[in-house]
């Protein structure tokens, strides 16, 4: 009588893997899903460098502020426009010649760059509009004071930060 009753042999040859079929509707589901999912996607990792470019502009100006303090020298953090980048530099022989500044890595780093995404269109250096200069320079001195400054940053999205560099204390705010 066996009707009803399998063999050992037959137990284990149910359906195994997958048909081509399946694995090609399964690939397309997840297509569909990163395209629906990219655009938001690209939104954050912008939005992330953003914020970088941002933490990495304050720890600039608060390093140079320390610097100077320690060093009991002039420091200045220059801005290029044409790289969009931002350069510390420290007075190095200020009994010889007052305008002599050497570079100075901050940070680990010689510059701090905007991304691409991150435009600076204003800043006020020490009460002073230096919109459309090639160069401003912020300078901090061994006291602890700055020159004070305050930059409008617009991101790609048309939004504008505020980065503000107060005179006696060195403090970095930013108002987005």
């Amino acid at each position: 009588m066996s009707v009803g009753r399998r063999t050992s042999g037959q137990l284990g040859r149910g359906r195994e893997g997958f048909t081509l079929l399946e694995l090609l509707v399964v690939m397309m589901i997840i297509a569909i899903g990163f395209f629906a999912v990219r655009p938001g996607f690209v939104g954050v990792i912008r939005g992330a460098r953003e914020r970088s470019a941002l933490r990495q502009l304050v720890s600039l100006f608060t390093a140079a502020r320390a610097e100077a303090v320690g060093t009991g020298k002039l420091i200045r953090v220059v801005y290029y426009e044409a790289g969009g980048t931002f350069h510390a530099e420290i007075q190095s022989r200020p009994e010889e010649d007052r305008q002599f500044f050497e570079p100075l890595p901050l940070m680990g780093r010689r510059q701090v760059r905007l991304p691409e995404h991150l435009t600076l269109t204003d800043i006020e250096v020490g009460g002073l509009t230096m919109t459309g200069a090639e160069t401003a320079a912020i300078y901090f001195y061994p006291d602890g004071r700055t020159d004070g400054a305050a930059m409008l940053l617009v991101k790609q999205s048309g939004d504008t930060v505020v980065l503000e560099l107060m005179r006696a204390t060195g403090r970095v705010t930013i108002n987005a």
